[in-house]
């Protein structure tokens, strides 16, 4: 019975020591304050009609430049496109510090004892909120060339092998795919602290391949599987897959063409979720009017902004009664006019047919659900 006790007291001592040194760090979604999504989209509108001009269908992926990344709490491009994201990297005043380091770095910055802010020897992280990998993520490209801004759209395969899908343009195969997230409830001098993830690399890109024909697939390491779901943020769903073909009006309406003759099918909203600047605060659930249907593309009119690029997009009630948000496709150009700064404008992607067949989400937003949901 001794024998028994003490090995059982060891087995105690070991499993509640191990216990206690373990610590989960909660990483939210990153947001930006209104005022500031505004002047970021001021400056992608001038980028984007700067190098395609008006009157012309442009992919809405956004590079950044010293100026926006500044904006948005984050180190220079030469900073960032020095370093890989593996290990979850925070961002203390431009520098880039271990997550799991996180304590001891701010101890140390406030003038603390490092060791008596050391910390668990056991560290995992865990999404909170509508953080994640998931429709409508906030999506980073970093390259050795660029910093580009993108969403991310459905995901596809299966728990524990998943992939998601973008927009082609916003990166190339074998390309990193990086997550950008919040620390917990932490702050340094004030401002929320930034966390950067490589999540996994593009497995097959279509590069800038045009409307209709622009997507990539990027595959999630297995050590962050735990942070995908298929569901959209606010939304909920996708559940199975549109592919009805049809227009609720047809001509060109960029050239005040117009040859109404609905069809009842395509007379619905288009919901999407993703982190264009200037329009909320992050991440901001939208909706559209859905224009037309066509085998390998779709339009709408609503709501759209840089930084939107490669989000997801839903329809409300789908082929028939009954398939409440069914999966779309991929957001991926924006016509190029005046309108740009007002956030508004008309919107085509590529159906999420080319891809494949997306995962099924939940009609309820996991983990967060909004009980004014339509």
């Amino acid at each position: 019975m001794k024998v028994r006790a003490v090995v059982a007291a060891a087995v105690c001592t070991f499993v509640c020591a191990s216990t206690a040194q373990a610590k989960v760090i909660p990483i939210g979604e990153y947001k930006l304050s209104p005022s500031t999504m505004t002047q970021l989209r001021s400056d992608w509108a001038d980028q984007l009609r700067a190098k395609y001009g008006d009157h012309a269908w442009a992919p809405m992926k956004f590079d950044l430049g010293d100026k926006q990344l500044a904006l948005m709490g984050l180190p220079s491009k030469r900073v960032l496109t020095s370093h890989r994201y593996r290990t979850p990297t925070a961002v203390v005043g431009g520098k880039l510090v271990p997550l799991a380091k996180l304590d001891q770095y701010l101890a140390a910055s406030q003038g603390r004892s490092a060791a008596a802010a050391a910390g668990p020897s056991v560290v995992s992280f865990a999404g909170t909120g509508f953080f994640g990998i998931r429709p409508g993520a906030w999506l980073l490209t970093v390259t050795e060339k660029e910093v580009g801004w993108c969403s991310m759209a459905h995901v596809y395969g299966s728990p524990g092998a998943y992939s998601i899908s973008t927009a082609g343009h916003c990166g190339k195969t074998g390309d990193w795919g990086t997550v950008i997230g919040v620390v917990g409830n932490k702050t340094f001098l004030g401002a929320p602290i930034p966390v950067l993830i490589d999540f996994g690399q593009y497995k097959r890109s279509t590069g800038d391949a045009g409307i209709g024909r622009d997507w990539a697939l990027i595959g999630v390491n297995s050590t962050w599987q735990n942070l995908v779901t298929p569901t959209m943020a606010f939304w909920g769903g996708p559940i199975g897959l549109f592919t009805h073909v049809g227009q609720v009006v047809s001509g060109d309406l960029t050239k005040g063409q117009v040859s109404a003759n609905p069809d009842p099918i395509a007379v619905q909203q288009i919901l999407h979720y993703g982190h264009g600047a200037g329009i909320g605060a992050g991440g901001t659930p939208r909706s559209g009017t859905g224009i037309a249907f066509f085998s390998d593309r779709f339009v709408f009119f609503g709501a759209i902004t840089p930084g939107d690029s490669g989000s997801g997009s839903n329809v409300l009630t789908g082929d028939a009664v009954g398939d409440e948000r069914e999966a779309l496709g991929i957001n991926t150009h924006i016509y190029v006019d005046s309108s740009l700064k007002t956030g508004v404008g008309y919107l085509a992607g590529t159906r999420a047919t080319k891809v494949g067949t997306p995962a099924n989400g939940q009609l309820v937003p996991w983990p967060a659900p909004v009980p004014i949901l339509p």
